[in-house]
């Protein structure tokens, strides 16, 4: 009976139509899992449909059967669609291409989320498994071999040749695709998922700016900043000696207070708040490039001055660019004498800091399997254990000289709505209601209060060494968008509402501590990460290399760069696109050029560009 009920197909005229409306209901379920089908633009839903079509009569045709062909290209589409809805839901933006380079990055924290399905997406997982029903009956076959080959060579180049013309700027414009970058789940609603991803690999290349050349790379940089402007660093500090410089990218710690005036119960982050009040130490905000995840990215620009605004959206330099030796803080402080030092506590593998931090010049970078016995919170090395590893390393190091050294925590890793076994809130979000996300937000209140506490102590202990030391504690982003969900339904932030509310979503407070009188700069209430290093280069007494120095002049034109916006000396906020007047836009321009030859072209970099030792003297002499 079952072999009979299995061999059973439809007549031919309604496999014909099943065969004929499947890839479109696929589509438009796929897109439903995550986006709102009905807002894809007419032109877009029509690529769309060209792109579905052709990859699943290709399959079906070179695999030659169309039961197998539509079953294979049924979970495939099914399940790219299901990676896209988790990943959106971790993080609040959906794939890119580049994400495919961070696989094994998501695999290794994939067991710390919970992973929760909508009525909506369980009734699209019953659609799905309606359409792999109906095609297993399908009774058309696709042809003899010389037949359906051709088909199938046919239809495979035609998706080929579609994906390729959407790579075409003129193309996309005709088509009217959405290709506002900074709102992403905007453009895959508008674009449709598929088309969005494939019309993003254009991005991969980064182009070259207009008027470029090594030489010109040198003569921007000293066109805009001429000898005499280079300030002399030795003149303005208080530490007799060369200090340490301590830093911290502290996981997802940020200060949601930004998005609206929340009912705590406590103050989540109180020592910190302190020093950023008191007006003893420089402190405030910065506006990094990335939201809920991608901490790679505002890494890489604290360690290389250059900025994301210049590449493609989504991606990631650890994995795509950074293939030889980049120059930065690291390199500039090991000329100068430094022990440089990398600390992670989790996987080396993370974001290939494996191979990337001997790229920076770090000299010894310790990862999880350097700390013994730690302090866990949801499994992850507490901040306290991670700060415990840096007063370690320094204690071993410092007869060595000057440490830098560079701290990337996990403690307050995404993942907060998991039931963790010991774990648990201390801070309630009064009147906020019980839903799960209000209770995730506790529960990252609680970390980030836990981060604070680990702070507190650490700045405790080198306030009680005699080595000048400068600590710098920062975050890496705001977390998820199911954390930030839980500020807007209660504040009624609303980040859609113009560009400078949506940039309220990237900023993270940061301060630097110091136990040696160092002088707070007013000036840094607001910045960007790229610049951030080469100003405590600067404020350390060090020498700094000729990109530092054009980074702290342009930051008196544009004080703030990230992936999102500019903003200029007045305060007026830019869309990244727009390409500034004046000598916001000669600085703009010049930056291009300057971190093109730095990351892109690094077979034809000026190494005196990004060198201290291309600076005049002014270093401090011990």
């Amino acid at each position: 009976m079952r072999q009979k009920l299995f061999h059973k197909k439809f007549p031919k005229p309604v496999s014909a139509v099943i065969l004929a409306a499947s890839p479109f209901l696929a589509l438009w379920l796929q897109q439903w899992i995550s986006f709102d089908p009905w807002r894809m633009y007419p032109s877009m839903l029509a690529v769309n449909a060209v792109l579905f079509y052709t990859f699943y009569f290709a399959a079906a045709f070179l695999i030659g059967s169309f039961r197998a062909g539509f079953i294979i290209c049924h979970l495939i589409t099914l399940l790219v669609g299901m990676v896209n809805y988790f990943v959106m839901d971790f993080r609040g933006s959906p794939i890119v291409p580049w994400d495919l380079y961070s696989i094994r990055t998501a695999v290794s924290v994939a067991g710390n989320y919970s992973y929760t399905l909508t009525p909506r997406v369980i009734w699209i997982l019953l659609g799905f498994a309606l359409l792999i029903i109906l095609a297993a009956f399908a009774s058309i076959r696709p042809g003899k071999l010389p037949v359906r080959l051709a088909a199938g060579i046919l239809c495979a180049a035609a998706m080929i040749f579609c994906g390729v013309r959407l790579q075409n700027e003129e193309v996309r414009q005709k088509l009217g695709m959405d290709e506002t970058l900074f709102t992403p789940k905007v453009r895959c609603r508008n674009n449709g998922f598929i088309a969005t991803f494939v019309g993003d690999l254009y991005l991969i290349r980064i182009e070259e700016p207009d008027g470029y050349s090594p030489a010109r790379a040198a003569a921007v940089q000293s066109e805009l900043v001429p000898g005499e402007d280079q300030k002399d660093a030795g003149d303005q500090k208080t530490a007799k000696k060369a200090p340490n410089i301590i830093i911290v990218m502290n996981e997802a710690f940020a200060d949601l207070s930004v998005l609206g005036d929340l009912p705590v119960s406590e103050d989540a982050m109180p020592y910190f708040h302190s020093l950023m009040e008191s007006g003893d130490y420089t402190a405030g905000h910065l506006m990094v490039s990335v939201k809920g995840g991608n901490t790679a990215n505002t890494e890489y620009e604290f360690l290389s001055g250059d900025t994301m605004a210049f590449l493609p959206d989504g991606s990631v330099p650890y994995q795509q660019y950074v293939h030889d030796a980049v120059p930065g803080i690291v390199s500039v402080l090991n000329e100068q004498g430094y022990e440089a030092t990398a600390i992670h506590p989790y996987l080396a593998s993370g974001w290939e800091r494996d191979r990337v931090y001997s790229l920076f010049g770090f000299k010894d970078f310790l990862d999880i399997g350097d700390f013994y016995d730690p302090i866990l919170m949801r499994g992850y090395v507490s901040d306290q254990s991670a700060f415990e590893k840096i007063t370690e390393t320094y204690e071993k190091n410092r007869a060595d000289g000057p440490q830098f050294i560079f701290e990337v925590t996990m403690q307050n890793h995404g993942g907060y709505s998991k039931e963790s076994p010991g774990f648990s809130a201390s801070i309630d979000l009064v009147g906020a209601g019980e839903a799960t996300n209000t209770r995730a937000a506790e529960k990252y209140l609680t970390l980030i209060r836990a981060s604070d506490d680990a702070f507190e102590k650490l700045t405790a202990y080198f306030a009680e060494q005699e080595d000048p030391t400068i600590v710098v504690m920062f975050g890496d982003h705001e977390p998820s968008d199911y954390i930030t969900h839980v500020v807007e339904r209660i504040t009624g932030y609303d980040p859609e509402v113009s560009l400078e509310e949506r940039q309220r979503s990237y900023l993270v407070p940061y301060v630097v501590w110091n136990n040696f009188g160092m002088k707070a700069d007013p000036s840094m209430d607001l910045c960007s990460v790229n610049y951030l290093s080469a100003w405590i280069t600067r404020e350390a007494g060090l020498k700094t290399s000729p990109y530092q120095d054009f980074l702290l002049k342009m930051r008196e034109e544009v004080p703030v760069i990230c992936a999102g916006c500019w903003i200029d000396s007045g305060g007026s906020m830019h869309q990244i696109t727009d390409a500034g007047e004046g000598r916001a836009g000669e600085f703009l321009h010049a930056y291009r050029i300057l971190q093109y030859n730095h990351l892109t072209d690094y077979k034809h970099r000026d190494e005196a560009l990004f060198s201290a030792a291309a600076s005049p003297e002014g270093a401090r002499e011990e």
